[in-house]
């Protein structure tokens, strides 16, 4: 799991794994299918409109049925503000697939149409990269840590995440046993009534030396204040004592993060170093899990091989989106019966397992309908190249 591959050099940022995913996915699979149109006589530049259209669609699709999904959970994080920031903050993920999808299918229908380009044509063309693109984003998946299984202790290639990581943190939420967690890993906001909950694994990025110049920090700022903190018996007080503890080391501090305040915090009071800290939190990982999204990755690249050889034996235009349409939904719909991250909320199944029905119905249907119209879509004329890029005939 790598949810940040490096740092970048001199512009301190992180380059997230998730987002490298993406974006490696979405080049590769729109030069698969542009290499496809070429090969066909399709017009290249048709399909490159449609790659980015499914790049901002798919996204925005992705979000939009995550957030509405859990919109519990961006609700409680306060002010207006701070919601709206949960919502378009992607960067640790947060993105239901099939959202994207059905967005992107949409859009990219709406602009065939309104183009009077094939629909039909270039849908097919556009396929197999759709399931290779999804493939290589579960990859992102394991890397950020979302998307896991269920808890397997006999599986040979079960795999645990690392301190911090989704399924650990859900794991321990819990109550999974073997997912106890000791109180110096453990933060409490600076929330009224807020329980414990896990140091975020944000923390562990920071160097050994940034972790313990905050403690320094940390302790020179608030000496007074844990000293009458320490005191303290009236729960009330000690909650207003913390407050302005964590307050003044908030600004004592300002060039960090605030989880780095909550991990100064705990270093003080159980006195721990940085490496200290980071070898306790090493030794408690989650409980082997089946890796869900690898299961994804091979299964969808196999959807995306054999979308591809279909394409050149198609019988009729349009039998290659269906198929994907009626293929991938039972692979999604089994791989949901092994996932431990979505609730069964949705008419007894998860949502994408309910949406997988629906696709896959979808599919079936357009293959069979597929059938009473002409093999050949109307629309599907071979593209010529603009006389400027033509090659210059040699003079006589």
């Amino acid at each position: 799991m790598y949810p940040v591959l490096f740092r970048i050099p001199g512009l301190n940022y992180d380059l997230p794994g998730y987002g490298v995913a993406m974006m490696v996915s979405f080049l590769v699979s729109i030069m698969w299918a542009a290499r496809r149109a070429v090969r066909s006589g399709a017009d290249p530049d048709v399909v490159l409109n449609c790659g980015f259209i499914a790049l901002i669609g798919g996204v925005v699709g992705a979000r939009f049925m995550y957030v509405w999904h859990y919109w519990e959970q961006f609700a409680a994080q306060g002010s207006a503000l701070r919601v709206l920031w949960g919502v378009i903050d992607v960067r640790q993920g947060g993105l239901e697939v099939y959202g994207g999808f059905i967005c992107v299918v949409v859009a990219v229908l709406l602009y065939l149409m309104l183009r009077r380009h094939s629909v039909r044509w270039y849908l097919d063309i556009v396929a197999p990269s759709a399931a290779l693109g999804m493939a290589i984003g579960r990859i992102g998946c394991f890397l950020n840590g979302c998307c896991w299984g269920v808890v397997s202790h006999d599986l040979p290639w079960a795999v645990r995440f690392p301190f911090g990581s989704p399924p650990m943190v859900q794991q321990w939420s819990d109550g999974l046993p073997g997912t106890e967690l000791p109180q110096q890993l453990l933060i409490v906001p600076d929330r009224e009534g807020a329980a414990a909950v896990p140091l975020p694994r944000e923390a562990l990025r920071a160097s050994d030396a940034q972790l313990d110049d905050a403690r320094r920090k940390f302790e020179a700022a608030t000496a007074d204040l844990r000293a009458r903190l320490e005191q303290a018996v009236d729960p009330a007080q000690r909650q207003s004592l913390r407050e302005q503890m964590l307050l003044v080391a908030k600004n004592s501090v300002p060039q960090y993060a605030q989880y780095i305040v909550f991990t100064a915090e705990l270093m003080s009071k159980y006195d721990l170093t940085a490496a200290e800290l980071r070898n306790l939190a090493q030794q408690h990982r989650s409980l082997p899990v089946h890796p869900t999204q690898l299961y994804s990755t091979v299964g969808l690249g196999l959807v995306a091989l054999l979308l591809n050889t279909l394409y050149w034996r198609r019988r009729f235009d349009g039998q290659v989106i269906c198929t994907l349409l009626f293929v991938e939904p039972p692979l999604r719909y089994v791989l949901e019966l092994l996932r431990a991250d979505n609730p069964v909320d949705t008419a007894g199944f998860t949502i994408s397992q309910f949406l997988a029905l629906c696709l896959s119905l979808v599919g079936l249907l357009g293959l069979i309908l597929l059938r009473r119209l002409p093999p050949r879509s109307p629309r599907a004329r071979l593209w010529e190249p603009p006389e400027e890029s033509k090659p210059a005939k040699a003079a006589r």
